[in-house]
């Protein structure tokens, strides 16, 4: 049965399941040493009952192989579960296989950790997850704060809510901004690709609530990276077939973190898709054609566009002309060309004149546009 570490609190409660007891005993000496709140379980039933109990964790660690219930299947059945669907959950395991990853991440782990745990990344993982649980965690109680108003007082609500999707997208802007932070070259890759996205998916008739919804997928389409390993993300040369496997985890990770959020909508789709090809060569579902979300589509052209003319340690920066080759020859097989097609139709003057605007813009200043346009053609 779970037993209560006694060590010091404020930083989140975390709990730790693993049936080896020396396990736990290690990680109960790591985190409560970093002033987190510990309770260990020595197996997922107990690790459910308490929880259950409890009313649930800010963390939970688990080991993926253990007797009986194994931490793959404590993921699906918390993942089921709406009081535990948003509690960060990392898979701690001796297992290499692509396979057992790919089984965690469907099960609905959040990250991973190789044993033996090092304990610096121990560490970063959990900051990193916790960080991110603490802002889903405010948007979804100011939500439930608004909802819980409509009906007392509609017209105020609608002013607060706009007051608040002022904030929420203010903050989930400085969280990408970090995210692309992180990986040094980048800039702002993911603003701009929000503008982009925005200005091929108006230039395919898409407007109203879906634009922005695009627009959000776009911005957030990397925040799976936040799981991928420094030595892999900011690796100066090419990646190994090893690190590639890692790298392409990102968007399920992505989708792990996000897909609770209703407030992302289609967007939510768009960050686990943005990797797909329209031959069915992309990753990681392999989607093909117009299985793919047509958001996704779309965005997977103008992603191109801004990586192909950025500058990165493995490769020098091409030109707009050289880039819109590029992504012609590859119409049909990377790209959809319905899409390639729409992008050919956009002048170059209107992407520098997008590239330009995100150095002075926002993502805030994206959507009021959005909305000011939606006004305006009465939707």
């Amino acid at each position: 049965m779970p037993n209560p570490n006694e060590g010091p609190k404020g930083n989140g409660r975390i709990l730790v399941v693993d049936d080896e007891q020396w396990n736990l005993e290690l990680m109960k000496v790591l985190l409560a040493g970093r002033g987190y709140e510990v309770t260990t379980a020595s197996s997922a039933q107990s690790a459910l009952e308490w929880l259950e109990r409890s009313g649930g964790a800010d963390l939970i660690l688990t080991d993926a192989l253990m007797p009986g219930m194994d931490g793959f299947e404590l993921c699906r059945r918390l993942r089921k579960d709406k009081r535990f669907q948003s509690i960060p959950i990392i898979l701690v395991t001796a297992l290499q296989e692509t396979s057992s990853r790919v089984e965690g991440l469907e099960a609905g782990a959040s990250d991973f950790l190789s044993k033996p745990v090092d304990a610096a990344e121990l560490g970063a993982r959990i900051r990193a997850h916790l960080r991110i649980k603490t802002l889903l965690d405010e948007i979804e109680s100011w939500n439930h704060v608004l909802e819980q108003r409509v009906e007392e007082r509609t017209r105020t609500i609608v002013e607060k809510k706009r007051e608040l999707d002022a904030s929420y997208f203010l903050t989930i802007e400085a969280l990408i901004m970090a995210l692309d932070a992180r990986e040094r070259e980048t800039g702002n890759h993911s603003l701009r690709v929000a503008f982009y996205a925005t200005e091929i998916a108006r230039k395919a008739g898409i407007r109203g609530r879906e634009l922005e919804e695009i627009a959000m997928g776009a911005l957030l389409h990397d925040i799976g990276k936040i799981g991928i390993p420094d030595e892999v993300l900011l690796k100066a040369g090419a990646l190994s077939a090893e690190e590639w496997i890692k790298m392409r985890q990102h968007p399920q990770i992505g989708w792990n973190i996000i897909k609770d959020i209703e407030f992302f909508g289609k967007g939510r789709d768009l960050v686990l898709q943005h990797q797909e090809c329209y031959d069915g060569n992309g990753y990681p579902q392999k989607l093909k054609g117009e299985d793919i979300q047509a958001g996704a589509r779309l965005f997977a052209v103008v992603d191109a566009l801004d990586v192909l003319m950025s500058e990165r340690a493995y490769k020098r920066p091409m030109s707009y002309e050289a880039a819109r080759e590029q992504i012609r020859i590859s119409s049909g097989t990377h790209f959809d060309p319905k899409a390639v097609e729409l992008f050919m139709g956009i002048p170059a003057e209107r992407w520098m004149q997008l590239r330009a605007r995100v150095a002075r813009g926002s993502f805030k200043s994206l959507i009021l546009e959005i909305r000011t346009a939606n006004q305006g053609e009465g939707k």
